[in-house]
């Protein structure tokens, strides 16, 4: 005999949020504020924060799991309590999802100031019925980092 497939049914929703991960993602970088002392001090890494989700789609308890230092560590914070899922009704049943987010702060690289000049010579004219064969004006460059 063979055993039929059955698919699992889910009985409880988790909340969602609306557009996915992606979304997700542009929402905090859309909010970021990297802090003036951070970049004063250069420090660039990952601050991870965990959070509950309830089932009206509030965040409840932010903590940091993972810090980068105070500063990045309440820009996170100020982030995640910021997200609004959506609303799940699960049969009267009230619930909570865990979960966790990473926020990327990283420094945009600095441009290097370089400087690019270049000069061309002509060669010198001939007379004019005369074409120069294989004569041609002359370049320099120069570059400067």
């Amino acid at each position: 005999m063979e055993e039929k497939k059955r698919k699992r049914k889910k009985f409880l929703e988790k909340p969602h949020y609306s557009g996915g991960a992606k979304a997700l993602r542009e929402f905090v970088n859309a909010h970021l504020q990297y802090p003036q002392d951070a970049i004063d001090q250069h420090i660039e890494g990952v601050v991870t924060i965990a959070y509950q989700v309830n089932d009206d789609g509030a965040v409840e308890n932010p903590t940091v799991m993972k810090s980068l230092c105070p500063s990045c560590d309440e820009e996170a914070l100020r982030i995640v309590r910021m997200l609004r899922y959506d609303k799940v009704r699960n049969r009267g049943i009230r619930l909570k999802m865990n979960s966790k987010l990473n926020i990327n702060f990283h420094l945009a690289p600095t441009p290097a100031k370089s400087n690019i000049t270049y000069s061309y010579t002509p060669a010198s004219k001939k007379s004019e019925g005369h074409k120069p064969a294989s004569s041609s004006g002359s370049y320099n460059y120069s570059i400067s980092w």
